[in-house]
């Protein structure tokens, strides 16, 4: 049964460029999920690809937005020295880390800038998530050796827990696109969850009344959006687990896309060609024009 709906949800998106593919996940996000969302932190990366034209949607959505800009540009990567994280300037500039400091709301909900949503997703995790941590698809199951071997998936990855040589060993006969990787970031004392699995971080649910003890500041655990391992999010869902916390994978399909124009999962892409970047915000624009009646 669906909890009647009450904001409980603050959303945390970071935006590098692609202003009108932003201004689309924004409005489908809150056609479909208004009702749960108290506050939307935007956070504008402190580089852009081209001059930002975010004002529209800051006009649009007028005291939902909570705006930051970090000084720093960390992108993806990982802050060397881990000291300059007791400094907010630095901290802050990590994915998700002002919102996730600054959020009074019991659930974060985490996405990128370039999904289109079909449905109330959010209430579907809000109802959805339980006892659990956080909610969302679990894993970057299609480049893991485990999910080619048959031993594990995204449903199942707290069965599976190999240790170090087992992985090692696994990786060699299955190779993926990063087992090349694993030597460098697999913790030989702690070699799971394995180094795919995440809370994939482009629609993704956390129960930061759950999380925020463990999670720095605070607790040990990593950023939840820091570039640490293999991506994003890799070392909190590790640290995260194993303090105790587990997940619920919810494939999110029926109701949101991500990627949606070009369909490659990885909007990263778009960002290193010129003429992929254009069709893309064309595609968004047109969708801002037709179905939102808004023209920047």
């Amino acid at each position: 049964m669906m909890n009647s709906p009450k904001a409980c949800v603050d959303v945390a998106i970071n935006a590098y460029g692609k202003p009108y593919q932003t201004a689309v996940t924004l409005l489908t996000l809150m056609k479909h999920s208004h009702q749960w969302i108290n506050k939307i932190y935007f956070v504008e990366e402190a580089k852009q690809p081209e001059p930002p034209n975010f004002k529209f949607i800051f006009d649009h959505f007028g005291d939902k937005i909570v705006y930051y800009k970090p000084n720093v540009w960390l992108w993806t990567k990982n802050v060397k020295f881990d000291f300059l994280l007791n400094f907010k300037r630095y901290r802050h500039a990590v994915r998700y880390q002002y919102a996730w400091e600054k959020s009074d709301q019991k659930y974060l909900l985490v996405i990128h800038n370039d999904v289109y949503f079909k449905s109330d997703l959010v209430g579907e995790y809000v109802n959805g998530i339980g006892d659990a941590s956080g909610i969302g698809s679990i894993g970057q199951c299609w480049v893991c050796p485990a999910r080619e071997a048959g031993l594990c998936d995204s449903e199942r990855y707290t069965e599976y827990k190999p240790d170090y040589q087992e992985l090692m060993q696994l990786a060699a006969k299955h190779p993926q696109a990063r087992t090349g990787e694993y030597k460098l970031v697999v913790d030989r004392a702690a070699p799971w969850p394995l180094p795919e699995c995440r809370l994939n971080e482009y629609v993704a649910m956390i129960d930061l009344e759950k999380t925020r003890n463990d999670t720095m500041p605070v607790g040990k655990g990593a950023a939840f959006g820091a570039y640490d391992r293999l991506d994003v999010g890799v070392k909190w869902f590790a640290d995260m687990n194993n303090a105790g916390h587990r997940f619920k994978h919810f494939n999110y399909d029926p109701y949101a896309t991500h990627s949606w124009i070009s369909l490659q999962n990885a909007g990263h892409n778009a960002l290193f060609d010129k003429d992929l970047y254009r069709h893309e915000e064309s595609v968004a624009l047109q969708v801002l024009k037709d179905e939102f009646n808004i023209v920047p």
